[in-house]
């Protein structure tokens, strides 16, 4: 699959009149048909079936549609990374990895720009809302907390998203149980620091004779670890409040 393939395609409401004329079983054909023609343009053989001819034509331009609007995006990127590389090289003497660099850094954000299509944020939210019963709710999305949902799930899947929360859930020390009652919350969770060390089992409880709170290895600096501790606490709670999307439902 080419790098300007796409990877998923749209059914748009205004086709659901079309659908509903068919029986289950031609529309499930109908659905089943997309998929080899939007990565591949094999168009199925619905002769025998006009309404089901034409129920694929009308869709098929949409995904026609679409297609030609994402490659049209993609080659727009790559002319103006070109021209963004020239115009560095040509103001700074920049070498070419640096252009090359650029270019990359375009095809991420337009991979970035796919995949947000195909992410049900709602989905991930409802499944904390669900599970850690014992944490703050998710009431709204905002767009800073979609970037860090996008960013774990290029590393980490679904499943591990529910395993987070169920660890956390499970946790007393995340739960408020420490000494000074910190609880965690949403946000915390699905940090690129913290997320991995919930899934490896930081905040476990430990057995009865040992601490709630997770152990730390020994500093010969503990002014300074606390002094680093407090600002970098400063600044996640700066990087995550921002404007906000309600989330319905």
């Amino acid at each position: 699959m080419s790098s300007n393939t796409k990877k998923s395609f749209l059914v748009y409401y205004d086709n659901e009149v079309i659908v509903c004329r068919l029986s289950d079983d031609e529309a499930g054909k109908l659905f089943k048909s997309l998929f080899p023609y939007g990565r591949e343009q094999i168009k199925p053989d619905f002769d025998s079936s006009p309404a089901l001819a034409m129920a694929f034509d009308v869709l098929s331009m949409a995904i026609d549609r679409d297609t030609e609007k994402y490659q049209n995006r993609c080659e727009k990127n790559r002319i103006n990374g070109r021209k963004g590389g020239l115009a560095k090289a040509n103001n700074s003497k920049q070498s070419l990895p640096s252009g090359k660099q650029g270019l990359a850094n375009l095809a991420d954000r337009d991979m970035d720009m796919d995949m947000d299509m195909d992410i049900d944020y709602k989905q991930i939210a409802d499944l904390y809302n669900e599970t850690c019963v014992s944490f703050p709710r998710v009431i709204k999305l905002s767009e800073k907390r979609k970037k860090a949902i996008r960013a774990r799930l290029k590393t980490y899947t679904l499943e591990d998203f529910k395993t987070v929360f169920e660890k956390a859930e499970a946790s007393d020390f995340l739960k408020g149980g420490g000494e000074k009652g910190w609880r965690a919350d949403f946000d915390w969770m699905i940090t690129d620091k913290y997320m991995p060390r919930i899934l490896e089992g930081t905040y476990d409880n430990k057995n009865p004779q040992e601490s709630s709170e997770p152990s730390k290895p020994y500093s010969s600096h503990p002014i300074q670890d606390f002094l680093d501790q407090t600002t970098e606490d400063r600044d996640f709670y700066d990087k995550y409040w921002g404007d906000e999307e309600v989330l319905h439902g």
